[in-house]
């Protein structure tokens, strides 16, 4: 047993097979069907056949069906915990450091949860078929009912959903954010308001022309300096804001580079950087936003060009 033990520990470290379940890939349909599912069937009951116990493979398959059905159930029900979750997140956010990564982590765990629930509903129909060849009979759930719950909803349950789908959406049409994001940055001791508000309305005015839909700001919620000032003309001009806030404590002095990689994600589809001099985290942005193909746009501060000469 100790041999055994030390070659699994010795395998999982030269293959580095370490990460936590929400970072190793599901399988395919078509091996969760018939590398797991079809061939455990036939490893478990085709055995028994033509002995003294195939009388057992009926109940035996109905089993292992059902453990895949229950299953099923469950973390469908955890699905819904978790949106509620997120739900409520997203209501009682503060802004606070704590609060967005409380909001993240549930968000990472609902995609994940779906993934999962998705896998196991493969699974558990490909048993259901299994069950179906091998006894010649349909498969029936010991409780609960192998259809989609859905299919035997009253009608006042189904027009309370309906109620609450049509507030869910229209919660969500009043909160979502038109435009494209433009990612303003820059340094924290810039003081020259008229200089932000003349290069952003250009700025936006050419956006518009040119994609004919507005921006929306992303910026990492500066209290000084280009961001607050960027902010203030957002504000002036009724643009949405998009805070990315750095993490300290779960980045440590990293913090700020973090934002710039999520301001910069692909899924933001960032049109354009506007950076109001800077520093070396304003640096990092420009270079990184170049690198992806983005247009960065350097506006050098007056008030620097005036010490200088």
């Amino acid at each position: 047993m100790a041999y055994d033990q030390a070659n699994t520990y010795e395998t999982i470290e030269l293959f580095g097979l370490t990460e936590k379940d929400a970072e190793l890939p599901i399988p395919e349909d078509h091996i969760l069907k018939d590398s797991i599912i079809r061939e455990t069937f036939e490893t478990l009951l085709g055995q028994l056949r033509g002995t003294g116990l195939e009388a057992e493979i009926e109940p035996l398959a109905h089993g292992l069906a059902t453990i895949l059905q229950r299953r099923k159930v469950v973390l469908t029900k955890e699905v819904d915990r978790t949106a509620d979750k997120i739900s409520a997140l997203a209501k009682c956010h503060d802004g606070s450091e704590i609060a967005e990564t409380a909001l993240e982590e549930a968000q990472a765990r609902f995609l994940h949860l779906r993934e999962i629930v998705g896998a196991i509903e493969v699974m558990s129909e490909a048993a259901a078929e299994c069950y179906e060849v091998e006894t010649g009979n349909a498969f029936i759930p010991a409780s609960g009912s192998r259809a989609n719950a859905r299919a035997q909803e009253t009608g006042a349950v189904f027009e309370a959903k309906q109620l609450l789908e049509q507030h869910d959406r229209e919660t969500a049409a009043k909160s979502k954010v038109e435009g494209v994001p433009l990612i303003v940055s820059g340094a924290t001791d810039w003081t020259d308001i008229d200089v932000i508000f003349n290069t952003l309305d250009k700025v936006r005015d050419r956006i518009k022309q040119n994609r004919n839909q507005d921006i929306f700001v992303c910026h990492k919620g500066g209290k000084h300096g280009a961001e607050m000032i960027a902010a203030r003309w957002a504000r002036a001009r009724g643009i949405a804001q998009a805070r990315f806030d750095p993490r300290w404590s779960a980045h440590g002095r990293a913090a700020p580079f973090k934002c710039n990689d999520e301001m910069l994600d692909d899924k933001f589809a960032a049109t354009g950087v506007v950076l109001f001099g800077g520093n070396g985290v304003a640096l990092n942005l420009g270079q990184k936003a170049e690198a992806k193909g983005v247009t960065v746009m350097r506006v050098a501060d007056p008030a620097k060009k005036v010490t200088e000469s």
